[in-house]
């Protein structure tokens, strides 16, 4: 950034050099030399006609109009000329701040390009480090009665939930925001308060602050810490965001981490609405492709995953790490056949090996185990 900073600041300062010339005004020079033209002309024409007028000859007065015309034609191509000279001196200055310019503006340029590269793998390593973090408990923020509001996507899993289980397909992970009321000795020291207080409270604003409470919340009340409220809707989503006020300290909090994830927070809402609620189009394609991976040999009732989606769930991390559900026991494998033949052999070529005393003892101990 302070290079960036640098080169934009040197590009600055050479930028007046560089700046092409103003244009040249051709067409008042040019019209002011038509307009001297035409009174040479006028004056030429009435010294003809007194020519004429005398007995001198008639072709002196052609002659003198035609050399003030030439006369006019070269004063404009010397003056045409003359700017091409400036134009070409003016360009031959140039060659050497241009350079310099046209390589500062390549370095400003492979800058930009390497902040963005810098810019695009910070998101990635704090998307990895969101993914990473383990709390579940992590809160966005409090509003002014103290609840809890929480959403879970946002610590250890990725957005849409783990990419290789068996309910990925509904491409979200929790799709809402939970809100928890407030402990007990912010409930006591917040919103419960003495009776005199209260009094005070009802004088200043016409109510007390759980009858506050009940009314800026609506329908859905939490008072304890063991309830819980959610937010499913994109659209209420909207509203709590201009219900919080950027004056206090905890909702300003609050308020820039719901619109730093509103858009993702929003998209699982829309994807959760659809997977609980499907329309008639999704319903008949997942009747259709379940019926082309139904097998015909066994004779089973096709299990709806809209009516009971708990049925629907499998263990697939467990079979594939383990290559068995956890409620299964392992199937105990026979060896190989190679590899028993490999066992055989090698235990003759032990025998073989081995002395006629030492062969003997191991035959009796072998009878003496049997």
């Amino acid at each position: 950034m302070e290079e960036l900073r640098l080169l934009n600041e040197e590009k600055k300062i050479q930028l007046p050099a560089n700046m092409p010339a103003s244009p040249t005004v051709e067409s008042k020079s040019l019209d002011n030399d038509v307009k001297m033209t035409d009174v040479v002309e006028d004056e030429a024409h009435d010294s003809v006609e007194e020519v004429i007028d005398t007995d001198d000859d008639p072709h002196q007065g052609r002659y003198l109009r035609r050399g003030q015309y030439r006369d006019a034609e070269r004063k404009r191509k010397r003056v045409v000329e003359q700017e091409k000279r400036e134009k070409a001196e003016a360009e031959a200055k140039l060659p050497k701040h241009t350079k310099q310019f046209t390589k500062l503006l390549k370095d400003i340029s492979k800058k930009q390009a390497q902040l963005t590269e810098c810019e695009e793998e910070i998101a990635v390593i704090d998307n990895d480090l969101r993914e990473a973090d383990c709390p579940r408990t992590r809160v966005l923020g409090k509003d002014r009665f103290w609840n809890r509001y929480y959403w879970f996507e946002r610590n250890g899993m990725p957005y849409a939930g783990l990419p290789n289980s068996s309910t990925a397909d509904a491409g979200y992970a929790n799709g809402c925001i939970w809100v928890q009321g407030p402990d007990d000795i912010e409930r006591e020291g917040y919103i419960e308060l003495e009776p005199e207080v209260q009094h005070q409270y009802r004088l200043k604003f016409n109510m007390t602050v759980p009858e506050r409470k009940m009314l800026e919340e609506g329908t859905t009340h939490v008072f304890t810490a063991r309830q819980w409220g959610y937010i499913d809707e994109p659209s209420s989503l909207d509203d709590l965001i201009q219900w919080l006020d950027s004056r206090g300290l905890q909702e300003m909090k609050l308020k820039k981490e719901l619109i730093l994830f509103r858009d993702r927070i929003a998209h699982n809402m829309e994807k959760r609405k659809a997977y609980l609620s499907p329309s008639a189009e999704d319903v008949e394609e997942k009747a259709t492709e379940s019926g082309k991976r139904m097998s015909t040999r066994k004779k089973e009732v096709p299990v709806d995953p809209t009516g009971q989606r708990c049925l629907a769930w499998h263990n697939n991390m467990a079979v594939e790490e383990l290559g068995h559900l956890h409620s299964d026991q392992p199937r105990a494998r026979r060896p190989a056949k190679r590899a028993a033949a490999a066992i055989v052999v090698e235990e003759e070529r032990t025998t073989k090996s081995e002395p006629k005393g030492k062969k003997e003892k191991k035959a009796a101990g072998r009878r003496r185990e049997s």
